[in-house]
């Protein structure tokens, strides 16, 4: 029988081979995500007026309590069977599992919103084959999940979403991340004698994409609050009407959570990224 490491080593050969399929299969799972929202949150507020918000959120820990325990019982088995890097991937899974924890107990509205997890790691388990690079994965990602707030925030939920959802941001990269941590740790291998990192298509992209914010900031193409906005601007990232504070109280709810702010975020997106880029840069190669 063949090992799960050796499907997955398979599976991702297979793509690697066949990028036209690959590449139709990641704009085919990302329209999913993006037609999806609207039928989940129908549901996910369905079931919140079922249960009640308290119970609806301890039905959630607790199943994540359980996926998490399963989850770690098979990393724990993998460690056994590939034990090359094992300092590096643990550093980077005890990370990459802190920065979601952390991120589920300040900037969650509602404990429903850990299934940005799953959605953006299926996502960058898609994008892996195209480069095998783990740390490329999770930046080619990123715009996708740009879009899909955008495309929330502007077309699906005007008004009522007062801000550009960073958050979810942060939270997709971290999701993206343990996919391919996981694919690290179960003996996928990576992409071996690597340009240096300043060379890569996914450093050229993050350098790019910070350029081009810097300018449509700077000219007011994009605002990053209400009060900035000018007769050019095609974007405000937050209409929030109080000033900024580190916590906010979630109208008609007794909850209380952080949203990162716009400067803030384009901060934590791009050390997210170079961080990830590390899962690359400091791995030692195996044949």
């Amino acid at each position: 029988m063949r090992t799960q490491s050796n499907f997955l080593q398979g599976f991702v050969n297979w793509l690697e081979a066949r990028r036209i399929i690959n590449l139709l299969l990641v704009f085919a799972y990302f329209i999913f995500i993006f037609l999806m929202h609207v039928p989940c949150a129908k549901l996910s507020v369905f079931t919140e007026h079922f249960f009640t918000l308290p119970v609806y959120n301890k039905v959630v820990i607790g199943v994540c309590i359980v996926l998490l325990t399963i989850y770690l019982a098979l990393i724990y088995m993998q460690f056994k069977k590939h034990t090359d890097n094992r300092l590096h991937k643990i550093i980077y899974l005890l990370l990459c599992l802190f920065f979601i924890i952390l991120h589920f107990n300040i900037m969650f509205e509602m404990n429903i919103e850990i299934i940005h997890v799953f959605q953006y790691s299926i996502l960058a388990f898609l994008l892996f084959p195209l480069t095998r690079r783990f740390g490329a994965a999770v930046c080619f990602a990123i715009p996708f999940m740009l879009v899909d707030e955008w495309n929330q925030y502007i077309n699906l939920y005007p008004g009522f979403v007062q801000y550009f959802e960073f958050n979810d941001v942060i939270l997709d990269i971290n999701g993206c991340a343990m996919a391919v941590i996981t694919l690290y740790i179960a003996g996928v291998r990576g992409a071996e004698n690597m340009k240096p990192l300043w060379k890569r298509p996914e450093f050229i992209l993050l350098f790019l994409g910070g350029i081009i914010t810097a300018v449509a900031v700077q000219t007011c193409f994009i605002s990053l609050y209400a009060a900035d906005k000018c007769a050019n601007t095609w974007l405000v990232l937050n209409i929030v009407p109080e000033a900024p504070t580190f916590w906010r109280k979630f109208p008609g709810r007794d909850v209380v959570y952080h949203i990162m702010q716009p400067l803030e975020a384009m901060i934590s997106i791009g050390v997210l990224a170079f961080f990830y880029f590390g899962l690359d840069s400091f791995r030692s190669e195996t044949k």
